[in-house]
């Protein structure tokens, strides 16, 4: 059972459910923690007086702790971890940050339960949202109003990046970083073909089968292979013009006639022989990426695994996903998850000052520098983007700036309540297309169904 919440969105208004029993639970554990005083300093603002105006707190002192989705040791985690860090460093504010990394939701979950919830939390957007729905984070744009680096740094965030983190017409989390699809490609395979880089940006469906049939030499070498999902197949579905939910947030599909038609394609290239027609045909008998085996020539690709790629001497380059025919835009198109900063109410209002000024340091252009150089994903912002620093560091990059050329028309994945169960039913359906469990449009249609209850439980 789930209790009825309102979304705003962009487009308009509807109703949504809240949280499972679970959440709902933790919040009221930790709310009655608080108590009555405290929860009303929880829900004011800090950084403002009772009629709004700005006021100064003197934060020397003050240590906060920061838990952090990824591993320490993964390049995103060390990348938040050295954000915070300069953040301590420099902000002048005195303010002392202890970053923790492996935090997924079940940790913060039981956090929440126990009334001991972390001062910030970073994920992805669709987790964050699930925060704040709950009434445990903090509304960012109301709290920072009167913030002169929020003023000067909110107007260059993407504005789909914006509306991945928005609930009920409000910002819930600080964007950091995203992270995003495109394709690679193997440039020894192409040349050993006689076939010169992908055309930039505008390929077909027809020059993309064509260079993978070219250059491909199965069951060695695969023209094209990518794990069959909501997310891999979806960038062909997206690129052939397709979206998933509609523009009010009300109806979810992944059976339109362009889908339909993209799911065909890449059905026939297995027909054709330019992807593995089932687990069994890869080298260890289950799915893998190839890419690093130098086992195909077009692959799914993700911005981070580039320095990891050439860390191990992985031969790749980067290019686009092609367009299909429905792509009247001519325009390429990716999705993926945003990675954000949420801030925790707290009784402490020095603590929730605090941890909102470290949450929008991750806004800055050095920040994304640094979200960019050590974790190898793109930042947020426009202004980070365009700062000289990451032009000079990456925009001659051939291998990296692919990515960058994504980002305007890059849609986070949705963040509607229940998503992340669709995504893994999503999953489940195309891959059972692909072993031809079910036929295609019988297991789109069926898939769009189901979806589209668990949607339809979210905005009762």
């Amino acid at each position: 059972m789930t209790t009825g919440t309102v979304r705003e969105t962009a487009r308009g208004t509807v109703r949504r459910a809240g949280g499972s029993r679970r959440w709902l639970a933790g919040r009221a554990v930790w709310l009655a923690a608080l108590g009555p005083a405290a929860l009303a300093a929880a829900c004011a603002s800090p950084g403002q007086s009772e009629g709004g105006a700005p006021k100064t707190l003197d934060l020397k002192g003050v240590t906060l702790e920061h838990w952090i989705a990824n591993a320490l040791t993964h390049p995103e985690g060390m990348a938040k971890e050295k954000v915070m860090q300069t953040f301590s460093a420099q902000s002048g504010l005195g303010v002392t940050v202890t970053s923790s990394g492996s935090n997924g939701p079940d940790k913060i979950i039981a956090a929440l339960t126990a009334g001991t919830p972390p001062d910030l939390v970073d994920g992805f957007h669709f987790n964050m949202s699930s925060l704040f729905r709950q009434g445990a984070t903090l509304d960012v744009d109301a709290e920072l109003k009167g913030n002169a680096d929020w003023k000067k740094l909110r107007p260059g965030l993407y504005q789909e990046i914006a509306n991945g983190f928005t609930w009920q017409g409000k910002l819930f989390a600080v964007p950091l970083y995203s992270s995003f699809f495109s394709m690679y490609c193997q440039p020894e395979h192409l040349k050993r073909a006689g076939l010169a880089s992908p055309p930039p940006k505008t390929w077909t469906w027809e020059q993309f089968t064509d260079f993978a049939k070219r250059a491909g030499r199965p069951p060695d070498i695969w023209g094209y292979e990518d794990q069959w999902s909501y997310s891999r197949t979806g960038m062909m579905v997206l690129n052939n013009g397709h979206r998933m939910l509609s523009q009010d947030g009300t109806k979810f599909s992944y059976n339109s006639p362009e889908a339909i038609e993209a799911v065909e394609y890449q059905m026939g290239l297995v027909r054709q022989g330019i992807m593995p027609a089932t687990p069994e045909a890869y080298p260890n008998g289950k799915y893998e990426e190839l890419m690093p085996l130098g086992k195909v020539v077009f692959e799914f690709a993700v911005a981070a695994r580039v320095p990891a790629y050439r860390q191990q001497g992985v031969q790749f380059g980067t290019c686009h996903f092609p367009l299909g025919p429905k792509n009247t835009a001519k325009k390429n198109v990716t999705h993926g998850e945003c990675y954000g900063m949420a801030v925790f109410k707290n009784k402490d209002a020095l603590k929730q000052q605090a941890a909102l000024q470290a949450a929008v340091w991750g806004a800055r252009p050095d920040s994304g520098f640094t979200f960019a150089k050590t974790g190898g994903t793109p930042p947020a912002y426009r202004h980070a983007v365009e700062s000289p620093e990451l032009q000079a560091a990456f925009k001659g990059d051939a291998d990296v700036w692919p990515f960058y050329e994504l980002l305007p028309n890059f849609i986070p994945m949705p963040n509607f309540p229940g998503f992340v169960d669709v995504r893994s039913m999503g999953d489940r359906a195309v891959n059972d297309i692909w072993l031809q469990k079910t036929p295609v449009r019988e297991g789109l249609n069926e898939y769009t169904r189901l979806a589209q209850m668990r949607l339809d439980e979210a905005l009762k």
